[in-house]
């Protein structure tokens, strides 16, 4: 989502919106460690030919995108919670006065 269209959201709505990427960032991380427990079963059991060597291959650039989305997931979110905080504190800022 661009900072443009979470950016008009009322608070209510970006707190959902952060349940929902922590949801799915979640699952980013459970394919992660899917498939490093995969990756390490191959390797435990050993790496005999060509299809061995691809499906490990396949495996750890999975897990190299998932992190990679779940990295720049975090990224964006941490600047949906720095605007939920500002938006707070000048609402609170405005009550007080």
């Amino acid at each position: 989502m661009r900072d443009q269209e979470w950016q008009r959201l009322d608070e209510a709505a970006l707190e959902r919106l952060l349940v929902e990427r922590w949801v799915h960032r979640g699952a980013l991380l459970g394919v992660v460690f899917l498939a490093a427990i995969l990756t390490t079963y191959m390797g435990v059991r050993g790496i005999g030919g060509l299809a061995d060597q691809v499906t490990v291959a396949v495996l750890v650039f999975l897990a190299l995108a998932a992190a990679g989305a779940a990295f720049a997931m975090r990224q964006t979110d941490l600047r949906i919670h720095r605007e939920l905080r500002r938006r707070r504190s000048s609402g609170s800022a405005r009550g007080s006065a």
